[in-house]
């Protein structure tokens, strides 16, 4: 008698909640029952939007007006983001000089974060790489692809670490940091800055590339060669509706909700660079992700254009 009772209850819940069609949400869908239904072929799913024993149905909305970045003046000193070597498109390695301003952040002789030559001695990076700011433990390593081959890169020494006084290590927030070379570099073929954004340049929508020599896959080991991948940056808005309020103003948020391409453990810190015009911008520095390339949880960067201030003070305090 009690399990019938129950039965109908469930029932009724079942019929009640079945009664909201439409998922409330700003990317639309519908709803359907969590018992004996299914999404349409291409349809994507989420527990969200749809109230009790429901689950919402939606079309991907990051595969609608991708575009690539107009032109415009680069944030720069004219020599930043243009790198002498052509850019191999729909490679995954990359080639020496293809991307000049990546560095590897190297922690007892081992990559620990990437890192972005902005000007010719100083680095911007992620806070979180620098759980230790012994001076005497890191060294930044540039110039080459191979992270094995001790003849192709440079290794040069740090003066100044400076973490954002505002970065929360819990949330991630304001994960930003600045580190400054002992001696400046002397630009070349394998050695160029990557140019500043604008303030408040926006890159929703444009295919931009993330580089690295993190691990491909959740836990994996660094990999050798320095890694590119092409991926569309996402509105905060669409990054929040996947991930929740743990995405902030100053975050932007890349990569395909099918999956497959992201960045990766041991990319932290690293660039994210898109092209405008002719000139390469830093878009974002790789923050914090759900594991790496998993399905319908974009990538979260520091939005680098929402601290041009603060990378200023720094300069030209230290």
């Amino acid at each position: 008698m009690l399990s019938s009772l129950a039965l109908l209850v469930l029932a009724c819940l079942i019929r009640g909640s079945l009664q909201q069609t439409e998922c409330e949400s700003q990317y639309g869908g519908h709803c359907r029952g969590l018992f004996g239904s299914s999404c349409n072929p291409g349809e994507l799913q989420t527990l969200s939007h749809c109230g009790f024993l429901n689950f919402c149905c939606y079309s991907d909305p990051s595969t609608a007006h991708v575009t690539h970045a107009p032109g415009h003046v680069s944030h720069g000193n004219g020599h930043c983001g243009v790198p002498e070597v052509s850019r191999i498109v729909g490679g995954s390695r990359a080639v020496a000089g293809e991307f000049p301003w990546q560095v590897s952040l190297q922690y007892n002789q081992g990559h620990m974060c990437g890192g972005t030559l902005i000007d010719d001695q100083w680095i911007a990076t992620a806070a979180h790489c620098f759980e230790d700011t012994n001076l005497g433990n890191w060294d930044v390593v540039m110039g080459g692809i191979d992270n094995y081959n001790v003849y192709q890169k440079q290794v040069h020494k740090i003066a100044n670490i400076i973490r954002h006084a505002s970065f929360n290590s819990r949330t991630n927030a304001h994960d930003i940091a600045l580190v400054k070379l002992s001696q400046p570099i002397a630009e070349g073929r394998l050695l160029k800055p990557a140019c500043l954004p604008a303030s408040g340049e926006n890159f929703d929508n444009v295919v931009c590339t993330v580089t690295g020599w993190g691990s491909t896959h959740t836990d994996g080991p660094s990999r050798r060669y320095l890694e590119k991948v092409n991926i569309p940056v996402i509105t905060n808005s669409m990054c929040k509706y996947y991930l929740g309020n743990v995405v902030f103003d100053h975050n932007i948020c890349a990569g395909l909700t099918a999956g497959g391409k992201d960045a990766c453990q041991g990319d932290s810190g690293g660039p994210l660079v898109c092209k405008t015009g002719s000139v390469w911008k830093l878009a974002g520095i790789v923050s914090w992700g759900y594991g790496c390339g998993d399905r319908a949880t974009p990538g979260v960067y520091t939005r680098v254009s929402s601290f041009l201030s603060w990378i200023e003070g720094v300069k030209a305090k230290y």
